[in-house]
């Protein structure tokens, strides 16, 4: 779908569903329950985030899947159906049957959609609706690779969190922002080193499949795998760090401490908040990278702001540290904390770039901006 995409008007809303992998349709009914107090406790315990609200489910539930995600099967199908029997399902297996899905959630006035395949299908679906400014409320099923939306929300099983919908839990709602960079609108997105072992993460998938072991490529052995046997080393015989320079653009900058205060001087457009080496330039508005890594541990700590993280840590520190790195409990001296509106980040060489743990090529230069606009996102827990 293109960015300019027209508006679609919702008609009156239905009824009734029919689910568009044709199976019998459904009368959807209104649920009611008591609320569960959230897991995600740090989130909510942050002075600048913006306040979740408990709701209870209304109006009529969709399930978006894809079905070229690898855990994305017809038993998931089927674990759906039983789960949720009032939820229209929509199996899309293509960019242009997701937008045609889109558009029909959209068109039919549905006040809820649950994405499930992974981060990429749940990034994909949040862009579509803001794109068409329009906005139910988002679900994130936990059926991706790396999950870092669905570990953001506490997600459950797939199962657990629809039968949690369809017997009237209650469920927080959090409104999240995304931020902006080429024309993407991402929750986290990273260039360096973090992009690299995306790449080496990818390779070894690619060379997996068709073999017994493809099964088990979506695996976080997998994925600590490619890092240590292919990043790792690569990096470790190579040359000294890129420098960077991030500039602000828009509003107000300043450095935080571990705890998310502020710890230096505010930096307003035009002025550098920061110039040197970096192995790793990570930014985004929810703290979570795939695997539950809580590489922006004061994401959401500003509700305005995105979270801009520099690493100088050299390949032996890094190594040594990932348990704390893994935690968001690192704090050292190589390690730089920003919030920030919006900046321009210049590399003085290319370095690979990932948006959403999607790679995107190498990148000299990047925009990123805080979205102008929020998702509801709900969450059981």
């Amino acid at each position: 779908m293109s960015s300019d995409a027209p508006t679609v008007d919702a008609p009156e809303k239905k009824t009734s569903s029919q689910e568009a992998s044709s199976a019998p349709s459904a009368d959807l009914k209104k649920q009611s329950g008591l609320p569960e107090d959230p897991a995600s406790a740090d989130r909510a315990a942050r002075g600048g985030q913006e306040r979740a609200r408990f709701l209870v489910p209304d109006g009529d539930v969709a399930v978006l899947l894809n079905a070229n995600a690898g855990r994305v099967r017809k038993s998931v199908v089927q674990r759906i159906r039983r789960a949720s029997p009032e939820a229209t399902i929509f199996w899309t297996r293509s960019l242009e049957e997701a937008q045609d899905a889109v558009e029909a959630i959209l068109e039919s006035g549905f006040t809820t959609v649950f994405a499930g395949g992974g981060d990429g299908t749940s990034i994909d679906l949040l862009n579509r609706l803001i794109r068409y400014e329009q906005f139910p409320r988002v679900g994130v099923l936990r059926l991706g690779t790396g999950n870092a939306l669905a570990t953001w929300v506490s997600a459950a099983t797939p199962a657990e969190d629809l039968a949690a919908w369809s017997q009237g839990a209650a469920f927080r709602e959090f409104p999240l922002r995304l931020v902006d960079a080429e024309g993407e609108s991402t929750p986290f997105a990273g260039l360096g080193w973090d992009a690299a072992v995306l790449n080496d993460y990818r390779w070894v998938k690619q060379q997996l499949k068709g073999t017994p072991l493809e099964t088990k490529s979506q695996h976080l052995a997998v994925y600590l795998a490619s890092a240590f046997g292919r990043t790792v080393p690569r990096m470790a015989v190579s040359r000294k760090a890129p420098i960077v320079s991030i500039e602000v653009l828009e509003g107000e900058a300043w450095r935080v401490d571990r705890y998310g205060g502020r710890s230096g001087p505010v930096v307003g457009p035009g002025e550098v908040l920061y110039q040197g080496p970096a192995h790793m330039t990570a930014f985004g508005s929810t703290p979570y990278y795939g695997y539950a890594m809580k590489m922006l541990p004061h994401a959401g700590v500003v509700a305005s702001h995105f979270q801009l993280r520099v690493s100088a840590l050299s390949v032996v520190e890094a190594v040594n540290e990932l348990p704390r790195i893994w935690t968001g409990d690192l704090e050292h001296e190589r390690l730089f904390d920003f919030v920030s509106k919006a900046v321009r980040i210049t590399f003085d060489e290319p370095v690979p770039y990932q948006s959403g743990g999607e790679a995107r090529g190498l990148r000299n230069e990047l925009v990123a901006r805080m979205g102008p606009v929020t998702v509801p996102v709900l969450s059981f827990r």
